[in-house]
C-alpha cells in the first residue's frame, strides 16, 4: 500500500489481494495519515487489485466513514469489472463514488 499527495487529494493505492489482516490496520493507518492533512477527497485506487474480501470491503466502508467525519471525499478510483460487481451486489454502489479512471477520480469535487 502506497500513500501519495497530489493537489489537496490524497490517494492510496492497494496492492492486488485485498484480503484483511494486517492489511487492515495498515490500511486505516495510512487513511488516518491522509487524513491528518485535511484533503478535500482521499482516492482509493483499486487499479491493482484482484482479489477483494470481505474484509477489504469493511476496509473501504470505514475509509466512506472516517471521511464523511472529516468532510472529506471517499473515491473509488479504476475497480476491476470484478469489484466493481462486488460492489454492486453489496450496495455499495449507492454510497460510493466510484469512477473508471485514476484521472477522472482526481477532477470530482
Amino acid at each position: 500500500m502506497k500513500l501519495t499527495n497530489e493537489n489537496n487529494a490524497s490517494i492510496l493505492s492497494l496492492p492486488n489481494e485485498v484480503l484483511g489482516g494486517t492489511q487492515v490496520i495498515e490500511f486505516s493507518t495510512l487513511v488516518e495519515e491522509a487524513l491528518s492533512k485535511n484533503p478535500s477527497k482521499v482516492i482509493v485506487d483499486l487499479s491493482d487489485v484482484k482479489v477483494l474480501n470481505s474484509s477489504g470491503l469493511g476496509m473501504i466502508v470505514g475509509a466512506h466513514t472516517s471521511c464523511t467525519k472529516n468532510n472529506c471525499k471517499l473515491v473509488i478510483a479504476s475497480p476491476s469489472e470484478k469489484v466493481l460487481e462486488l460492489f454492486r451486489i453489496t450496495n455499495l454502489t449507492q454510497i460510493l463514488t466510484i469512477k473508471d479512471s485514476l484521472e477522472s477520480a482526481k477532477t470530482v469535487d
